[in-house]
């Protein structure tokens, strides 16, 4: 049983303590030891290697949470340190063990970077970037990345024209099987193939032939790159476990990847007592433990929702297993971004510790909400959120920092979820088994609130998908000054940055004026798939569904319905995804490849579908409605996930996120 020692805070001078805590280059930083007690042989704590990483993560014995005092890393460059974690390049004396030696790190991504999302499963980010671009000197390989980072959807293309979803998959599968024959002399192209058929199989929902996929390719790797790779392809085994509903397998995955870790910090401590330099291969990052307390956490909320008996005792020692799971990676993360921000160089890597604890914030408020339900403070957690967010970009002007674009839309797409969370407590469309509160009479003020953080979230997807206002054509439009009320401090807040909006705008017009001239020594982004579009279009029907609850709620009935409509439209426009449609060549749907984005477009027909209910001569849309629902759970991406029988699995779920390392090697 998973149970976790509350946190305590002791300050010890121990030699032995020492040696396993966190050195951010400072002997003005310290880090902060979390374990927990009583959890299968799989105590946690947080500490790092003294000569290889900012911040990482082993496991004690001990069954307390201890702070030490840390003392200067001595003989170590600052870029080594900071290239050593979630770096897309690493040096070349850095171990194989690193997930960085398997990235795509000779000078950049080969590929446009995939979206960063709830669903991201890194594959293409296991291979070299020489070992992309080997792979595609071949039409067949080339043919099949486009397919999967987007860039073949335009119907303009030949090899999609004209051509169903499943025609275009089957030559997909082909075009590898001829590259697959070609490449069969030469093992780690041969290998990689099967890792693009694994890609390919979840890029339309085939998760179970995706895990067979992954069993393969590691298989047909070398001895020294199965080592190398073992802890991240676990994890993408985990991930695909839990899209496929099989949350007792995923679970026992992650509980295995904490007792290696466990393992691991023995071996250290042994060495460490026959006074054996540690080597760079030990270290253990935060983040990997942070992800495997996560998938635990997670996992176990998906048996409990599925499967929750009569047996209070029961029922309450689970949800202190999920929530303390989840509790503890949160402050893992917050704790060693703290660390981070003492020292105006780890600026990097504070942005990276933001970014994933803002994410476990999203998950730890859905835990409580589902299992405790105290939405107050449910609130709070992602509020809490938010503000690490908004943080975030204050650091990040402070310390010059610039937030590279995909991260930043991986913020904004959070807040997003932030905001349509709250929102979704607030209209009481949180339930996991009472389709019918959504109906329910909401409270003045709380629908206020509601409607202001839907507005949010709504105007977030809006520059995801057509980019920032301030860019697009007639820039920022002159806001009228009778309406605003100054006393309202959110007005003068705004009247404040309109300033900055005013010259943003003139830099903009000035550079169009003398043209887009790039400087040829100026080094290009790596450019962003156009599944990011896509993505974020499709999870935007969560937003426009809850604007048009609100509007339902206020009595503008009419209004709701245009506004469902428009959800509708958009949870079905993904690559590849599953029509609601009867006949007709359909390349677009409701996404095959992402339960959240599957949960989104089920609710947003279940929620206009309760708008049908009260209206006369409405039913048969709303049996149509709930028809098409069901289509989503029963044959779509939920089957599998979705098992429930007395209710649906809460709308919240679509924001939960199991992270991992490698989503934030880019």
């Amino acid at each position: 049983m998973l149970q976790i020692a509350s946190r305590q805070r002791i300050y010890r001078q121990s030699a032995v303590a020492c040696s396993f805590q966190a050195r951010l280059c400072s002997s003005e930083l310290s880090s902060h030891v979390l374990e927990s007690s009583d959890l299968p042989r799989r105590r946690l704590s947080l500490c790092s290697d003294t000569r290889s990483q900012p911040s990482s993560i082993t496991l004690s014995s001990q069954h307390v949470i201890d702070k030490h005092h840390t003392t200067l890393l001595q003989n170590q460059p600052l870029q080594y340190v900071l290239r050593s974690f979630w770096s897309s390049t690493s040096p070349t004396d850095e171990s194989t063990n690193d997930a960085t030696s398997t990235s795509t790190s000779d000078n950049g991504t080969a590929l446009p970077l995939p979206p960063l999302t709830p669903s991201t499963l890194p594959l293409t980010t296991l291979l070299t970037y020489s070992t992309i671009e080997a792979l595609r000197s071949l039409p067949e390989i080339q043919s099949v990345l486009d397919l999967l980072d987007g860039s073949s959807q335009d119907t303009t293309n030949p090899y999609t024209k004209n051509q169903s979803a499943e025609k275009v998959v089957k030559e997909a599968h082909s075009n590898l099987q001829r590259a697959r024959d070609i490449f069969q002399s030469m093992p780690e192209l041969h290998a990689a193939t099967y890792l693009l058929e694994v890609a390919l199989h979840a890029h339309v929902g085939e998760f179970k032939l995706a895990l067979e996929g992954v069993i393969r390719y590691q298989h047909l790797l070398s001895k020294k790159k199965q080592q190398a790779q073992k802890f991240h392809l676990q994890l993408i085994k985990a991930k695909l476990l839990f899209h496929t509903g099989q949350f007792t397998h995923s679970l026992s995955e992650y509980e295995d990847l904490l007792e290696h870790m466990e393992e691991e910090v023995e071996r250290q401590m042994k060495k460490q007592q026959q006074q054996e330099k540690n080597k760079d291969d030990d270290r253990l990052p935060v983040i990997n433990g942070a992800a495997a307390l996560t998938g635990v956490g997670l996992n176990k909320l998906m048996l409990h929702i599925h499967s929750a008996g009569d047996d209070d005792f029961v029922n309450n020692a689970a949800k202190r297993e999920v929530f303390e799971a989840i509790e503890t990676a949160t402050d893992m993360l917050v704790e060693s971004r703290t660390d981070a921000l003492l020292s105006v160089e780890h600026s990097g890597l504070a942005l990276d510790l933001g970014l994933v604890a803002s994410i476990s914030l999203t998950n730890l408020g859905v835990v409580h909400c589902l299992m405790i339900n105290d939405k107050k403070s449910t609130i709070k957690y992602w509020k809490r959120g938010l503000e690490i967010l908004d943080t975030m970009l204050s650091d990040s002007m402070y310390s010059a920092v610039i937030i590279p674009n995909d991260k930043f839309q991986c913020m904004e797409s959070v807040r997003a979820r932030l905001y349509c969370n709250i929102a979704s407590v607030l209209l009481q469309l949180d339930g996991s088994s009472d389709e019918a509160k959504g109906s329910k009479t909401i409270d003045e003020d709380a629908l206020k609130e509601a409607s202001e953080m839907s507005r949010k979230a709504l105007e977030i997807y809006d520059e995801l998908i057509n980019g920032p206002k301030i860019l697009r054509d007639g820039g920022i439009t002159e806001e009228s000054d009778e309406t605003s009320d100054p006393n309202d401090d959110t007005a003068n807040d705004e009247s404040n940055s309109s300033e900055w909006d005013q010259l943003l705008k003139e830099k903009v017009k000035a550079k169009k004026e003398q043209g887009d001239t790039d400087d040829p020594a100026k080094p290009k982004e790596t450019p962003l798939s156009p599944l990011w579009i896509d993505y974020n279009r499709s999870e935007s029907a969560r937003a426009l569904g809850l604007v048009a609850q609100c509007y339902a709620h206020a009595g503008a009935a009419v209004t709701a319905e245009g506004l469902f409509q428009s959800a509708i439209d958009a949870s079905s426009s993904y690559p590849l995804g599953q029509s609601m449609k009867v006949d007709g060549i359909v390349q677009k749907g409701v996404s095959m490849s992402s339960p959240n984005l599957g949960l989104v477009a089920r609710d947003v027909r279940l929620w206009y579908a309760m708008l049908c209910d009260s209206w006369d001569k409405r039913k048969g849309d709303a049996d149509r409605l709930r028809l098409d629902a069901s289509k989503i759970e029963e044959t779509g991406v939920l089957a599998g996930f979705v098992k429930e029988k007395d209710g649906l699995v809460s709308s919240l779920v679509s924001s939960l996120w199991l992270f991992s390392p490698l989503d934030l090697e880019r």
